[in-house]
């Protein structure tokens, strides 16, 4: 039998303030998400004598984190990225999964793109730049 994490009661917050410890807000009727999309930069070392190129890894680029909603103008959690988004100011997220274990990072809510169509939803999404390292926190 598989231990694979179901996606089905994932949540998603922002936090509600810098106070300590931090609380968070849920971000509500999150229907997908993807992220960590980056990579660390290489470094080239390569010189006059290399047989090959020759290569160092630089510093880790956490990337992206994107959730899909529904769009819901009234949600507190939609609300406060969307004004994250319009701060410009660098803001803690944490991502929870039905399992317990947490992803928590810090980042700027870089887009807020909505789209619907003919007997369609308005979708919404909000797509993360991370900044730093990403915590991950197994399972209690």
């Amino acid at each position: 039998m598989s231990d694979a994490i179901e996606t089905q009661g994932f949540k998603f917050e922002i936090a509600a303030d810098g106070g300590s410890p931090l609380s968070y807000v849920q971000v509500n009727e999150v229907v997908s998400f993807s992220g960590y999309d980056g990579q660390a930069a290489q470094i080239d070392v390569t010189h006059l004598r290399s047989d090959a190129k020759e290569f160092r890894m630089g510093l880790q680029d956490n990337g992206t984190f994107t959730i899909n909603v529904n769009y819901l103008p009234g949600d507190t959690g939609q609300k406060n990225m969307r004004a994250a988004k319009s701060s410009r100011e660098i803001q803690n997220f944490r991502a929870t999964y039905s399992d317990g274990s947490k992803d928590t990072f810090q980042g700027y809510v870089l887009s807020n793109p909505k789209s619907g169509g003919v007997d369609a939803k308005v979708d919404g999404s909000f797509a993360i730049k991370i900044s730093g390292d990403v915590v991950f926190t197994e399972a209690a």
